[in-house]
C-alpha cells in the first residue's frame, strides 16, 4: 500500500520551519558594589574570618591580603572566587598589620571599586617565644629563613640569660649550620651581649641557643628576633613543624633568678610538590 506523500512533507515543514529560541545574557545596569561587614580592627584569636556583601551584579569576588609590616613574608592571596562566596578565613597569620581588599565582579568588563579593611593581629600573649613566620610555603630543595622571636617581653622581665632549643624532624628539614646569625635584639643590645656560637646536635635535629645579655643588670626585652636560622627543605611533601623547647628555668632575669615564659609558639613549613 502506498503512503500518502503529503503527510511526510507536512511533517518536515512542521519541524524545520520553527525558529530556535534566542537567549540573551542580562545586561547589568549597576556597577558591582561590595560592603565589608566585618567591623573588628584587632584580632586576638586565630583563625580570623572576614565577611562582605555584594549587590545583585556582584557575581564573583576578587580579594587580596597584604602583610604591611613585612612584605618579604608571603602572606598575600590574590584570588578570584568564582563560587560567589562572601567570606574568607585566614589562619597562621603572624602578629602585625594587614590590609584586606575585595572587589565585586560581574564580568571582566564590569569590575567594581576596591573596598579595604585594615586590621591588626595580636593573637600571641607574651611574654613568650615564637617562630617567625608562623607559616611558610616551600618546595623540595628550597632554603628558607626562620626566626626565634621574643614576643612582648616587658622590661621588668628583661632576660640576662637564656637557654632554649629549636627542634626539627631531619627527615623533612635540615639546619644549614654556617648560616646561623643572631637577631636584632642581641646585635642591637645596648649592653654587652655574650652569646657563644649555637650548639647543633650530633643528629642535626636541634640547635641550642644560650647566652648572657649583660652582667651589669641590663637585659633583653621587647618584641623582635633573637636568632635567624636557615633550613633546607627535603623532598617530602606535607606540613612540618619547627618546635621550640624551653625548660621551666629557660630565662634569667636581672636579679639572677631563673624563670619560664608562656607556652612557645611553633612554626609550620608546608612543602608543595615541585612543578
Amino acid at each position: 500500500m502506498l503512503r500518502k506523500p503529503y503527510l511526510y512533507i507536512l511533517a518536515i515543514c512542521f519541524f524545520s520551519c520553527e525558529e530556535p529560541p534566542v537567549f540573551e545574557a542580562p545586561d547589568p545596569v549597576e556597577t558591582p558594589v561590595v560592603a565589608i561587614q566585618t567591623i573588628e580592627t584587632i584580632f586576638t584569636k586565630l583563625p580570623i574570618e572576614i565577611v562582605w556583601e555584594g549587590n545583585t551584579t556582584s557575581r564573583e569576588f576578587i580579594y587580596e591580603l597584604q602583610y604591611v609590616d613585612d612584605p618579604s613574608i608571603v602572606h598575600s592571596w590574590n584570588e578570584l572566587d568564582t563560587t560567589g562566596a562572601t567570606s574568607v578565613t585566614f589562619d597562621n597569620l603572624d602578629e602585625g598589620n594587614y590590609i584586606f581588599t575585595v572587589r565585586g565582579l560581574y564580568n571582566q568588563d564590569n569590575i567594581g571599586s576596591e573596598v579595604t579593611l585594615s586590621f591588626e593581629v595580636d593573637a600571641i600573649s607574651g611574654p613568650a617565644l615564637r617562630i617567625y613566620p608562623l607559616s611558610q610555603t616551600a618546595k623540595p630543595g628550597d632554603e628558607i629563613d626562620v626566626y626565634l622571636y621574643f614576643e612582648d617581653v616587658p622590661e621588668n622581665l628583661s632576660v640576662t640569660g637564656l637557654h632554649v632549643d629549636i627542634r626539627i624532624n631531619t627527615d623533612e628539614l635540615e639546619f644549614i649550620n654556617d648560616q646561623f646569625v643572631f637577631g636584632e635584639l642581641v646585635t642591637d643590645f645596648s649592653g654587652t651581649a655574650i652569646y657563644p656560637d649555637p650548639i647543633f646536635s650530633s643528629g642535626a635535629e636541634s640547635v641550642s641557643i644560650v647566652g648572657v645579655a649583660d652582667e651589669n643588670g641590663l637585659g633583653v626585652y621587647g618584641t623582635g628576633s633573637i636568632a635567624k636560622l636557615r633550613l633546607r627543605v627535603k623532598d617530602q611533601v606535607g606540613s612540618f613543624q619547627i618546635n621550640i623547647y624551653q625548660p621551666e628555668d629557660a630565662f634569667q632575669n636581672i636579679n639572677g633568678d631563673w624563670h619560664g615564659f608562656g607556652d612557645p609558639v611553633s612554626g609550620t613549613v608546608t612543602v608543595e610538590e615541585a612543578e
